[in-house]
């Protein structure tokens, strides 16, 4: 890819005609600026020292930076910022990919966030507003891409933002109308995007209104997802008519006024397939690689392939830690995630409607007579667990081993066996509970594939608290 110049963002010359420089240790496409944009931010640096290079633009506005470049790249002007994307719209011939140039950064090539985000989703749409009509097909085109990338930031809950979202679906059905007779270009993407906008605003309308509306937004959203779902049908977009449909099931049982039954497997099959449509054509870099890393992850928890699951968010976390820094949204988000992973929750027999979370064992010493002293194995444990939690509320106790029980899903290790000694420091997954027999289930996991359950005693299983280096393979 062409370089640009990491100050003003531009990549052609400078206004008196002269090239990039770059005589640093700068590498690859990184580094590269006008001399006159050095000379500048040097001058700026050297008058300013609270603040390095931060000089305002003609509006009085400093630099901004939230995407994932680190050290002193990547600031700018958020006008500058809008001028380049603007530019980069308008003229397809350029490097600056014209789906891109208002999302992401043009140095780390990672997605704006937060406030930063915000800003540039409403500047692309008054750009389209003051450039483009909507008579013609290449400012329908514009327009569609400008409002459905400002409906995904739309919050139903805002009454400022819900004004917005109604205005965006009425353009948006004057694209479906517009593209319903011209002939002059493909419109199949942008059709079923717009379907799926309306039907996401109209989704989170149904669920935030009282009944009556609240039932004619959720028919509304339902309504569009099917015809995205026909779109994405005569496209064989098999993941995306997967994903709609699951919306669609989801807005059935709320209409219905019943629970929505999952199908577990199908729901892992889709979230495996989607995570790996994203890793191949994005990378494992990618934000929305990750986000769909954490699906994946999370269908895996449900079918309690808790240990590959967890395995899955920490690598997602050190990826997103290298490549946008350990601030960035994505990177606290999966932190958050790796915790609630790690947490192992289990239940005192005597309190079986409360659950708490497993620190740690403790071994303690206990005279049963004068003559005879043992060791007891006890739990370390914090709760109950209240919804929502509040840590602030729970206490934190021991408790003998003997009276606590595990919870589905919980990473176990396999210790004391005497017959079969071969399991001894094995680890599995509970997956179930028989009263019967008085013995769990024992799932042993590896990626895709779950190995026959095995029953075990409860003596014989100990929480595994903190999971073993995964074997090369």
């Amino acid at each position: 890819e062409a370089p640009c110049c990491w100050l003003c963002l531009a990549e052609g010359p400078d206004a008196s005609g002269k090239q990039f420089v770059r005589d640093c240790s700068c590498r690859g496409s990184s580094g590269y600026a006008h001399l006159s944009c050095i000379i500048g931010y040097a001058e700026s640096a050297e008058s300013d020292t609270n603040r390095v290079g931060d000089t305002p633009d003609a509006t009085g506005q400093r630099f901004v930076r939230d995407c994932s470049c680190r050290g002193s790249s990547g600031y700018a002007h958020i006008s500058c910022i809008i001028g380049y994307a603007e530019s980069a719209e308008s003229d397809t011939n350029r490097v600056g990919d014209i789906r891109n140039a208002f999302i992401a950064c043009p140095n780390c090539k990672q997605l704006y966030q937060n406030e930063l985000r915000q800003d540039l989703s409403k500047a692309r749409v008054r750009f389209a507003e003051r450039d483009y009509t909507m008579d013609n097909a290449e400012g329908v085109a514009m327009h569609a891409t400008a409002v459905m990338n400002r409906m995904t930031l739309i919050d139903a809950e805002k009454q400022y933002d819900r004004i917005e979202g109604k205005q965006i679906c009425t353009k948006l059905q004057h694209v479906l109308d517009f593209t319903k007779t011209d002939k002059s270009r493909s419109w199949a993407q942008i059709q079923a995007s717009a379907h799926m906008s309306i039907a996401t605003f109209h989704l989170r309308m149904g669920m935030r209104f009282g009944y009556a509306e609240w039932k004619d937004c959720l028919q509304s959203a339902k309504e569009h997802y099917e015809m995205a779902v026909e779109i994405y049908t005569n496209e064989k977009d098999e993941l995306s008519v997967s994903a709609t449909e699951k919306m669609i099931a989801i807005i059935n049982a709320m209409l219905d006024g019943v629970e929505r039954q999952v199908d577990p497997e199908a729901n892992l099959n889709m979230e495996r397939k989607k995570y790996k449509f994203y890793l191949d054509n994005l990378g494992q870099n990618h934000i929305t690689t990750i986000n769909a890393g954490i699906s994946y992850a999370q269908a895996l928890s449900d079918l309690c392939y808790t240990i590959v699951a967890e395995r899955y968010v920490a690598k997602l976390h050190g990826i997103s830690q290298r490549a946008h820094g350990s601030d960035h949204n994505c990177t606290v988000e999966l932190l958050t995630c790796l915790k609630r992973f790690r947490e192992r929750r289990v239940y005192i027999k005597s309190r079986p409607n409360e659950t708490f979370q497993a620190l740690r064992y403790e071994e303690s010493d206990t005279n049963d007579d004068d003559d005879d002293q043992t060791q007891k194995r006890l739990l370390v444990l914090q709760g109950p667990i209240s919804i929502p939690r509040n840590v602030a509320t729970e206490q934190t106790f021991q408790q003998d081993c003997a009276n606590v029980s595990f919870a589905i899903g919980t990473p176990v290790i396999f210790q004391g066996l005497i017959v079969t000694t071969s399991l001894n420091d094995k680890i599995g997954t509970v997956k179930e509970f028989d009263k019967e027999t008085n013995k769990y289930a024992i799932y042993f996991q590896e990626e895709n594939v779950v190995k026959k359950a095995l029953g075990a005693e409860e003596q014989f299983l100990h929480i595994l608290f903190d999971l073993p280096e995964e074997e090369e393979k």
